[in-house]
Formats: structure tokens, sequence, C-alpha cells
């Protein structure tokens, strides 16, 4: 059995966090679209591009999905060997074309929604949000009920440095 997908706190995606009600009611066999920017989400140095994408799609079955998953994967893909039969949209975007990649992302959102009615769930994994798809997102959830669930890597941890205090309440 393949271990679920979670996020370190190194920005990589390592197990998803979903809960066997992920996918509840109708929304088990519905389409889900997720929306993958490998830039802020990377792949983690010991997994090959086939076993994160076998993974996350463990990870949303053994949460409880049985329906079809379309991925789509933006951010720099050079070095990156993702299976051709793997059905993955890959959309190369060279290191720093943020704008690009997010007008790509929200273009693709409102196409995959175009296409796909309730119940239908849809995934982001990405790092920050741009105000444009945060609004889409929401208006997907509101106004064609979807299932919405939204990835984002844990912070990086902070270095706490304890000083211990003077006893007797000294200056």
């Amino acid at each position: 059995s393949i271990p679920p997908l979670s996020l370190s706190l190194s920005l990589s995606i390592k197990t998803m966090p979903f809960s066997i009600d992920s996918f509840p009611g109708n929304y088990s066999t519905g389409e889900v679209g997720m929306f993958w920017d490998m830039s802020e989400c990377v792949v983690p140095d010991e997994l090959n591009d086939a076993e994160i994408l076998e993974r996350m799609r463990s990870s949303i079955s053994d949460s409880g999905h049985r329906g079809h998953v379309s991925i789509y994967v933006y951010g720099d893909l050079t070095g990156h060997h993702f299976p051709s039969d793997a059905g993955v949209k890959l959309n190369h975007f060279p290191a720093g074309d943020k704008y690009a990649k997010e007008t790509k992302m929200l273009e693709d959102v409102v196409a995959w929604s175009a296409e796909n009615p309730e119940p239908s769930t849809l995934m982001l994994i990405t790092g920050s949000i741009s105000d444009e798809l945060a609004d889409v997102a929401l208006l997907l959830k509101t106004r064609k009920n979807y299932h919405l669930i939204c990835v984002e890597p844990s912070p990086t941890p902070t270095e706490v440095i304890l000083i211990p205090t003077r006893s007797g309440g000294g200056n």
C-alpha cells in the first residue's frame, strides 16, 4: 500500500490532509479537478513524478472518492518527467513567470468548471491563491455548489531562541 500524501514544512507535498468525509455524498463519485502549482508545492527529493502522482490519486481514493480526477500541473517543469500515460495536463512556466502561470491556472479552472456540473470538487494545491482565483473558487462553491478543497504548504518552521531570565526579578 502506498503511504498517504501530506504537506511537509518545506513546501513539499508528501501526503494530503484528507479524511474519509473529504468527499461527502454525491461528491464521492463526481469529477475532481486538481490544479497544482509545483512552484509553491514541490515534489519532495525522495519521490519521482510518477510516485507523487500515484500518492495523490491514492490519497483521494482512500478518502472516499470513486470518480474521475483531472490533474493540471503548473510551474517550471525542467527536469521533471511525468509519465505520458498519466493523463496529466502539463503547463510549463519558467521560474519568475508567476503572472502568466496564475492566469493560465485561472483560465483552466474556468474551462474545467464549464464542462463539469455539480457535484464536482475543485482542488487547489498552491502556496498562495490570487484574488481572481479565490473569487472564481468562491463563485463555484456558492453558485454551482462545488465542493472546494484548498491544500497549501505548512509554514516554514520558525526558530525560537529561549533566553533564561534572572531569578529574583532583577534587571
